[in-house]
């Protein structure tokens, strides 16, 4: 390897290889990751309140604490979700997505 590096045409070459690779990385790279509390809602919420069973919850600018005291406590048809169901950080994370969602498009 040394002696590659001693030809400055030889290493411009591979400087140059790597740059143009590093584009084609950057266009493969995955898009913007979804947090937990929308990966919980995406599973276990939408199933009810995105189905016509409980009320839509998305873009209502439900306040953080509501959303936490609900589903911590339950209302109505509306379960308790127990600390093994979904840890506090999960479901702060959730209560802000909810609470900052835009509503949903009706079709």
């Amino acid at each position: 390897m040394k002696h590659i590096l001693k030809k400055p045409a030889v290493l411009a070459g591979m400087l140059l290889g790597l740059a143009c690779q590093t584009p084609g990385a950057l266009a493969q790279q995955p898009g913007p990751q979804i947090g937990k509390g929308q990966q919980f809602y995406q599973k276990v919420c939408a199933k009810c309140h995105e189905a016509g069973i409980g009320p839509v919850i998305t873009g209502r600018g439900l306040p953080e604490i509501a959303i936490t005291t609900i589903a911590r406590n339950g209302s109505n048809a509306m379960p308790a979700f127990r600390l093994s169901d979904i840890d506090d950080a999960t479901l702060e994370d959730l209560a802000a997505y909810v609470s900052k969602s835009p509503a949903l498009k009706k079709p």
